[in-house]
């Protein structure tokens, strides 16, 4: 997989080299069940999946590409994603990408693994 991802860094100072751990889900829910995309405060005190993170976005499917003129069993597609403006490229094989579908909106999640570069 290949990823591009803009990330605000003033919010969320980052260093090229820095590790982190990167999630994508389409619901913070610890239950899986899926939200209406509204924020709910009565849902503010159950457990999130962003509990454990530092940093999260929510945002929107807008495009997805694929290698037109590749064999099928070695399709890449690319899955572009806006966080409002800021903008994801996620890469790679299909198989991995199969449940992007445009229109669709999700979380990315985020906290830095260690804070020594590499």
């Amino acid at each position: 997989m290949d990823l591009i991802l803009d990330i605000n860094i003033q919010l969320y100072p980052v260093e090229l080299g820095d590790k982190f751990r990167l999630v994508l889900a389409s619901t913070l829910r610890e239950d899986g069940y899926p939200d209406d995309g509204e924020w709910d405060p009565r849902l503010d005190s159950m457990p999130s999946r962003a509990d454990s993170f530092e940093y999260v976005m929510y945002g929107k499917i807008y495009r997805i590409e694929g290698d037109e003129g590749a064999a099928e069993s070695n399709t890449r597609l690319a899955a572009y994603v806006s966080f409002g403006g800021l903008l994801m490229r996620l890469q790679g094989d299909a198989n991995n990408l199969h449940n992007f579908e445009v229109d669709n909106h999700i979380y990315q999640i985020g906290r830095a693994s260690c804070r020594e570069r590499v």
